[in-house]
């Protein structure tokens, strides 16, 4: 169905999936645009971790809650690393990380859960959020899917651990691949493309050698880690923006010289 950019009164805008919207999912990744943070940060950081002003990220993670219409303590947020590691968000867990780094959920890439007004969020500047959605289980989760992330099957992981802790089906999914940085702007090393097509078999068009470098397609890999778990590709949207080449809309890690503010990909069941 394709994705839509949604404005709200106080500024902030994000990016969601037409698909996720109409089977009823509160979900999206957030623009930079809104918020209070200054310099290289500015406006909408929603990152604890980056060098910004604490005050300053709380105050921008307090509208975008404001828009959704719940309260900054719903929010769970985890320590993002580089492994394929998920969490079940259930009672205990939420709130995590909402006012705190230190809070927040330790060395994890996804979260997923079943508790309606849970807010799920991990946080991009180049690399792929997947938001899953379950309608029929009612449940949900969010990925964060970096290079490393994506050849430790960090996606596939996740499917499988929605199957096994919600009863999913995948063919019942649907998911949405979020803006991330394109091809042109994402030079790879050899080692590390040869490690994403071994966890990617048949993904040798997402990950190229010319003249001498090695690109990758991080969109791509995702769709075909969604596909290979078992999703139908009709269920699948993905978005067309690429973050680097729009810094009015959003933060960019290569762009920006690794110091910039971070987007929220978020997910919340009703």
């Amino acid at each position: 169905m394709g994705t839509q950019w949604i404005e709200q009164a106080n500024g902030i805008a994000w990016e969601e999936s037409q698909l996720l919207h109409h089977a009823g999912l509160c979900h999206g990744v957030t623009g930079r645009c809104g918020g209070v943070s200054q310099g290289c940060w500015q406006s909408l950081n929603m990152s604890l971790t980056v060098g910004d002003d604490m005050q300053d990220v709380l105050e921008n993670r307090r509208r975008l809650c404001d828009a959704l219409g719940v309260s900054v303590s719903q929010m769970t947020a985890v320590q993002q690393g580089q492994g394929n590691h998920i969490v079940v968000v259930g009672k205990e867990e939420c709130g995590s990380g909402a006012g705190s780094a230190q809070d927040a959920l330790p060395h994890a890439d996804a979260l997923m859960t079943n508790i309606p007004g849970a807010l799920l969020m991990v946080q991009v500047a180049d690399a792929v959020p997947v938001i899953l959605f379950d309608a029929k289980q009612k449940a949900c989760a969010v990925i964060h899917a970096g290079l490393y992330n994506t050849a430790a099957h960090i996606t596939a992981k996740t499917v499988l651990a929605m199957e096994f802790v919600y009863g999913s089906q995948p063919q019942e999914l649907t998911a949405y691949i979020g803006p991330s940085v394109c091809p042109a702007h994402l030079t790879i090393r050899r080692e590390l493309a040869d490690a994403l097509a071994m966890a990617n078999p048949g993904s040798k068009d997402a990950v190229r050698e010319e003249k001498g470098a090695v690109t990758a397609d991080v969109k791509a890999l995702q769709y075909q880690a969604l596909c290979q778990a078992g999703l139908q590709p009709d269920h699948i949207d993905v978005s067309c923006q690429c973050v680097y080449e729009t810094p009015q809309r959003f933060f960019s890690y290569r762009r920006d010289g690794g110091r910039t503010g971070r987007m929220a990909a978020f997910a919340m069941l009703p």
